[in-house]
């Protein structure tokens, strides 16, 4: 059995030729004598047309519902200017009969008034068109990453999502167990990434990072996608290119093969915002000096919150943003010190304007193992050091000068395209406001006799 995907037979069938073609039915037109089906699949959207009296069952058509899953044989017919398939055979490969409601196809899935409904049925509710195009946006801008960094010359690598090395605080971390030990889910990949340059010189992964976020914010999820690149012999400079190349090279190839989600989304992204000569700079001192100046009540010291950087971004006329050399405090523990200043680091991060905040960090790595042990030790792992204790060894055995760059595409995508909210980014999204496992989830909210008999049957508790 072949897939016939419905861009392959519109491309393939002419005016009066035969086709058969799969698809799920997102709509039906009922008339006297005839019955239109919309039927679609990722590729797009073709009607169907079905002449009841084909049909010695007259019934059949009408037992078919939005959702329903069905193949077509027939004739491709372009006389009304739009593709459609007059069928001599149609035949329903898995009939829908949940009593959904309201169906995928008959909203605005990225409609913030819909987001119980969406997000209490995320597996279903991904047939929703605007839900689907902005998740096939997301996976044509995580292609088109890998792409960038494939053309120069990185090699792509592949941490573990098991460890037992935190970047941050432990109780930022999402904790598990496994062959009996008591471990972390990765928050960031830096620490293998570092062997790896050694060995390759330049490498990126594109993985999962893990995250206990505490607060409801709309640009935070606990789960989501970290592209993380770490090169040899570069400077923080160096980075501040390297990732801005990458996310206006990346972010135009996104543009040129998501013609269809944006026109359905009715998107219009303009990215010469991004082009790294647009960027505007500050160092943190600047910044800090700058939004209390506008009524901030940040004291130096700490990071910028989201209304602070609101308050910069709209300074420099809503423009993409580098905040250069915040404090060692709120930084890594791996990261370089700031020559003569060292109470602020050698990172970087690009604050994206109208509230997306940090979307791309840039960072020196130290080199230095006592350096590396007094940094743990500042930030209060002296005693777990042991944890840490081959990644320190690195810097004994031949790691040169080295930095690394950090970008959330997910972050990216739901500040550029003007979302809702970040959650709108992923199929299953984790975040604070949304129970993974709920108990108390109802079992037949529609009070569905069909669905009653199989909770009876299996005594579904």
């Amino acid at each position: 059995m072949k897939l016939n995907l419905i861009d392959e037979v519109l491309s393939n069938a002419g005016n009066g030729d035969s086709c058969s073609v799969y698809g799920r039915v997102s709509k039906i037109r009922n008339q006297k004598d005839t019955v239109f089906f919309d039927i679609l699949d990722h590729t797009g959207k073709l009607q169907i047309v079905a002449e009841k009296l084909k049909y010695d069952d007259r019934q059949y058509l009408k037992k078919i519902t939005p959702g329903s899953y069905v193949y077509i044989e027939g004739t491709m017919n372009y006389d009304n200017g739009q593709p459609e398939v007059r069928s001599n055979c149609l035949k329903v490969l898995s009939y829908a009969t949940l009593p959904l409601s309201p169906s995928p196809w008959s909203i605005d899935g990225t409609d913030p008034s819909f987001g119980n409904q969406v997000f209490d049925y995320p597996g279903f509710y991904i047939a929703n068109p605007q839900r689907a195009a902005v998740l096939r946006i997301e996976t044509n801008f995580l292609r088109s990453i890998h792409d960038y960094f494939q053309y120069n010359r990185f090699t792509h690598v592949e941490p573990p999502i098991l460890t037992d090395k935190t970047l941050y605080s432990e109780d930022n971390a999402v904790k598990t167990r496994i062959h009996g030990e008591d471990i972390f889910l990765t928050q960031c990949s830096t620490f293998e990434l570092e062997p790896f340059a050694l060995v390759f010189g330049k490498v990126y992964t594109i993985s999962p990072a893990f995250r206990n976020e505490k607060g409801g914010s709309k640009k935070h999820l606990a789960e989501y996608t970290h592209t993380k690149a770490e090169s040899l012999l570069v400077d923080i400079e160096d980075l501040m290119y390297l990732s801005g190349d990458m996310l206006f090279n990346s972010m135009n190839s996104t543009l040129e093969k998501s013609h269809k989600e944006l026109k359905l989304l009715g998107k219009d992204v303009n990215t010469e915002p991004i082009h790294p000569k647009n960027h505007e700079r500050m160092t943190y001192d600047e910044a800090v000096k700058i939004a209390q100046s506008k009524g901030s009540k940040i004291e130096y010291g700490e990071g910028l919150s989201n209304q602070d950087e609101r308050i910069l971004t709209k300074h420099v006329g809503d423009k993409y943003l580098w905040i250069q050399f915040p404090p060692f405090s709120s930084e890594g523990f791996p990261y370089k010190r700031k020559p003569g200043q060292k109470h602020l680091s050698m990172t970087c991060d690009l604050i994206a304007p109208n509230g997306a905040g940090e979307i791309i960090g840039v960072a020196e790595k130290t080199t230095d193992a006592d350096e590396l042990i007094e940094n743990l030790i500042e930030k209060g792992k002296k005693d777990c050091i042991r944890d840490y204790w081959q990644y320190i060894l690195l810097r004994k055995y031949g790691l040169p000068q080295h930095g690394g760059i950090g970008a959330s595409p997910e972050r990216i995508v739901y500040g550029l395209f003007g979302l809702d909210h970040i959650r709108l980014t992923k199929a299953w999204p984790r975040y604070p406001d949304r129970k993974i496992r709920n108990r108390n989830f109802p079992l037949n909210p529609w009070e569905d006799d069909d669905i009653q008999r199989l909770i009876d049957k299996y005594e579904i508790q």
